[in-house]
């Protein structure tokens, strides 16, 4: 496997723009590159991030940056003020000279929604290259979208737990999700009902006349069951279901259905009838059980997405940067969140990843007083609450266990027990 494939970063685009940065406090460019890798592309050749990185607010991202092995590109705006975004037309420029002059790249994945970034994937194209896009679903560009040989859709860090709520068909513009809005009103269900309406509106599908053209020749893209599911079902969410990806939930309810799910490798799938083929495309193996929603990785899973958000280490990380924070209680008074997780990794042997993510744990779980209280993370001053080590751990453990009881509706005490044992 050579290695033909940029990444290209639209760190803007990513945090909601300078003058918002409402996602930038749990904005994660490791989850979004883990997500990239599952589309089991080439070798990554090139990784380039797009943004003022003199604002300090970015220095949260500074572990993924090194850890990932992306090259900063500094922007600093044609505009009077940071909002000005100049990152997009830097990105364009660099893709058209890597496309024109190292031949081997011929994958380009755009990490960005912006609509601006259409006319380059179509210039790519003339190049002979593939183009990818990866950005938040609410907020992409719907042209760019349709433009890309494929997407990858990364949850939205400030709340991945907020279905897409269409109130009309006038919400849609593809034929077959305006037919299907005008025949179905969204729902909140139960998890056991879930899988059994998602079969429906995939067989719903075979009866569309706009879908089942399609269904019969060049099939239907996942995105279009996915409007459709978030659409009909408020409150879907496949990781709550134990799936870990979305292409594994649609192998599972497609096997009972009169669809099956095709893939063009290395990223393109679709969905076809049952009995018929599309050239460079081959069935994808079902899934005929579904996963256990009870288990430790799947608890795990939950708590790392959306918010209130928890990626924990090991056990003995989460003590040591909770005994760190409470004997050393007077000096984490009134700080940045990026300068906690400095004074962290300067007095603790341990990966930085791995500290950051028990420190927003223990934001997360109430354990730091915010000002202002409505601030954005990023820009609060931070001072930690509890008495001891062992009250943070407790807090920690009660907010875990109500997000998963939330989410779930029902908690098993032996298997929760695991996650800190």
């Amino acid at each position: 496997m050579q290695f033909n494939t940029a990444i290209l970063y639209d760190i803007e685009n990513l945090m909601g723009g300078y003058g918002k940065a409402d996602m930038l406090s749990s904005l994660s460019l490791k989850d979004i590159h883990n997500e990239i890798q599952k589309k089991e592309i080439g070798k990554i050749a090139i990784q380039r991030a797009y943004a003022n990185w003199s604002d300090p607010r970015l220095n949260i991202l500074r572990g993924d940056i090194i850890e990932l092995g992306i090259e900063p590109i500094q922007m600093f705006g044609f505009g009077r003020g940071p909002q000005k975004n100049a990152s997009d037309i830097q990105l364009a420029i660099d893709a058209i000279d890597i496309a024109f002059t190292r031949k081997a790249v011929n994958i380009f994945i755009i990490v960005s929604g912006d609509g601006g970034f259409s006319a380059l994937a179509k210039k790519l194209h003339e190049y002979g290259c593939m183009v990818i896009g990866c950005a938040y679903r609410r907020t992409t560009n719907r042209v760019f979208e349709a433009v890309c040989d494929d997407f990858v859709w990364i949850d939205e860090p400030k709340d991945e737990y907020v279905a897409i709520q269409k109130q009309g068909s006038s919400e849609f513009n593809d034929p077959i999700l305006v037919i299907f809005s005008k025949q179905f009103k969204p729902a909140v269900l139960k998890p056991e009902d879930i899988f059994k309406e998602s079969v429906e509106i995939l067989n719903h599908l075979a009866k569309n006349n706009e879908a089942l053209r399609l269904l019969k020749s060049v099939g239907v893209n996942i995105s279009i069951f996915s409007q459709a599911l978030s659409y009909r079902i408020k409150n879907f969410n496949f990781y709550s279901l134990g799936f870990a990806r979305f292409v594994d939930f649609i192998r599972y309810v497609s096997n009972q259905s009169k669809l099956k799910l095709v893939h063009n490798p290395p990223s393109e799938y679709r969905l076809l009838l049952n009995d018929f083929s599309i050239k460079d495309f081959v069935d994808v193996e079902p899934i005929t059980r579904p996963p256990e929603i009870h288990s430790l990785e799947n608890y795990t899973l939950l708590l790392s997405k959306g918010q209130p958000i928890f990626r924990l280490s090991s056990r003995e990380i989460i003590l040591s940067v909770s005994h760190h924070l409470a004997e050393n209680k007077i000096e984490f008074q009134s700080m940045l969140i990026g300068d906690i997780l400095d004074r962290l990794e300067v007095n603790l042997d341990y990966e930085q990843s791995d500290i950051k993510g028990c420190l927003f744990s223990f934001v997360s779980a109430g354990c730091f007083m915010k000002e202002p209280e409505d601030g954005k993370l990023s820009e609060q001053k931070l001072s930690f609450i509890p008495q001891s080590s062992e009250q943070s751990v407790n807090m920690l453990r009660e907010a875990m266990f109500n997000k998963l009881q939330e989410l779930l509706g029902k908690v098993d005490d032996s298997v929760f027990t695991e996650i800190i044992s």
